[in-house]
């Protein structure tokens, strides 16, 4: 079908309403989470601030609260990035189609070729239109940079006084670790990626059978979960294990 006949600006027009459908949906999802975030890290930092326990910080059960808000956090900030993607992708579509709308005025096809191409690589290829940095920055100054300088706050506070009992030690170390899964994911997806950032990893690949993101993800977790459980019952197979060598000592 040729961008010149009516079948194909029926279609562009067509193509153009759907994108200002995903728009509305992509901006309704995006505040979703980040008034999620909010929500969450509000009501539970200011239960240390001002609730039953309050003047009581730090303590395990206060602290675990908190490290729990960070993960919740955390992972709605990568959902938040998910939707702010598909917002700028469904955007950039439609200003393409209106350039070429308001070009076809003087020049006949004189950018329907770069608009297919837009539409291959944003919408069939699945590509974002910005790149990784532009993608944490812009969450970032939505609000996410405030949730997690409190976090940030809370969890250093926690873990310096309470360095001394396991469980503090095992829920800092999650906090950290889950840090580190959901950083390397990002890296990793593909779903973040530009066209260029794609092409360079394709050039990488090597023609070897490997896990996709999804496993090496689940990989991660539960290798987290593992050490953060062995760290917090630390002590307590210290102790099995002391009673067990005093009884063949005796």
């Amino acid at each position: 079908m040729s961008d010149e006949t009516p079948d194909g600006d029926r279609w562009l027009e067509n193509f153009y309403k759907e994108c200002g459908r995903e728009v509305t949906l992509a901006y309704t999802t995006l505040n979703q989470m980040k008034n999620w975030a909010m929500i969450i890290a509000g009501a539970l930092l200011s239960g240390v601030a001002f609730g039953a326990r309050e003047g009581r910080y730090p303590d395990e059960i206060m602290f675990a609260g908190v490290v729990i808000g960070y993960a919740f956090t955390v992972r709605f900030f990568v959902r938040a990035i998910l939707c702010y993607v598909n917002l700028i992708r469904w955007n950039t579509l439609q200003a393409k189609i209106i350039g070429n709308k308001l070009a076809a005025q003087q020049t006949t096809g004189a950018i329907s070729v770069q608009v297919r191409e837009d539409i291959k690589v944003l919408y069939e290829e699945w590509r974002s239109p910005i790149g990784r940095w532009s993608q944490l920055l812009s969450n970032l100054k939505l609000g996410f940079a405030l949730l997690f300088s409190l976090f940030g706050l809370f969890l250093v506070w926690g873990a310096l006084a309470l360095r001394s009992s396991h469980l503090v030690q095992a829920l800092t170390f999650f906090a950290v670790g889950y840090t580190l899964v959901e950083s390397i994911d990002f890296m990793r997806s593909s779903y973040f990626d530009t066209k260029d950032a794609a092409d360079r990893r394709a050039a990488k690949r090597i023609p070897f059978p490997a896990p996709e993101s999804p496993a090496a993800y689940f990989v991660m977790w539960a290798l987290l979960v593992g050490v953060t459980l062995l760290i917090a019952t630390r002590s307590s197979w210290f102790s099995v294990w002391t009673r067990i060598a005093n009884c063949f000592s005796r």
